[in-house]
């Protein structure tokens, strides 16, 4: 199945032919969970990710890593890095397609190319009387080969502590803005509104968000168990209707000094494009 990488995700985008509609595609890396923390709990990332918790959240630093789809190709791979400082964050999402080839119109191979996606992102923070505002913006771009292709995105994000006894809330609107184009050929911004919620009970944290896309929603949710603040067991269920996609996710978080090491795991089998992938991220408390 390794070699039947055109038909994947993107083919990788072949190119242009097929336009807008691939650049969509090409577009809903912003849509990836990132980190292995994320991965791990269904996919559920507004907690970690919605920048109107920057104000909360420790000063830290991230890089994530992971080859992605293996069921089907072994050089793709999405790389995330992040930091957050106080009230502002930022971050790099490097998305490589892998080797593809060029073959003329008798299918003799004529070079070689590695399409890519670059994505580049900053955040700010601010507390607006009993909750906080929080806006992402990120540049994107696409490296097809002969052709590139950018844009300008933007998230809107708030976050309710304490909502309903220890419940907190987020919602955030995410991607929207000048999407990506080829000439005359505008892809599709995967715009959603999204909520999320978190409940602590003991040792145990239990997540839940929900994806309400243009023409379909997703529905993540997971918990996880601290043990002694070294050690954090985690597992999820997440759901795409639109992509009819279900599939449990698993996890763990391991605490040394200032570093946390995560781990995550996507179960499926060959049938499961995402199937077997794993995460890995190392955060630093600065």
């Amino acid at each position: 199945m390794r070699k039947n990488k055109f038909w994947i995700l993107l083919g990788v985008m072949i190119l242009l032919s097929l336009g807008s509609q691939l650049l969509a595609q090409a577009n809903r890396i912003l849509t990836l969970s990132p980190t292995a923390q994320t991965s791990s709990i269904g996919n559920v990332m507004l907690p970690m990710m919605n920048p109107a918790r920057n104000l909360f959240d420790k000063d830290m630093f991230s890089f994530s890593r992971v080859n992605w789809m293996p069921n089907i190709v072994d050089d793709m791979t999405y790389n995330f890095v992040s930091a957050e400082r106080g009230e502002y964050g930022i971050n790099v999402l490097f998305f490589n397609y892998g080797e593809q080839k060029i073959a003329d119109i008798d299918g003799i191979i004529q070079g070689k190319f590695q399409p890519s996606s670059l994505v580049y992102g900053i955040s700010y923070a601010r507390k607006v009387s009993k909750f906080n505002l929080g806006l992402d913006a990120k540049i994107i771009t696409h490296d097809l080969h002969t052709q590139k292709a950018t844009g300008f995105v933007f998230g809107v994000g708030g976050y309710f502590p304490k909502v309903y006894k220890d419940l907190d809330v987020d919602v955030m609107v995410r991607n929207f803005g000048f999407a990506p184009k080829f000439g005359s050929w505008v892809s599709e911004l995967p715009t959603s509104v999204n909520v999320a919620g978190t409940y602590p009970y003991k040792e145990w944290m239990f997540y839940g968000q929900f994806n309400k896309m243009k023409k379909h929603q997703t529905f993540g949710m997971g918990t996880s168990y601290n043990y002694k603040n070294m050690l954090w067991g985690k597992l999820g269920y997440y759901m795409d209707d639109m992509h009819e996609l279900t599939y449990p996710t698993f996890g763990l978080d391991f605490k040394y000094d200032k570093y946390v090491i995560g781990m995550s795991y996507i179960y499926g089998d060959n049938t499961l494009p995402l199937g077997n992938t794993i995460r890995l991220t190392i955060n630093l408390e600065l």
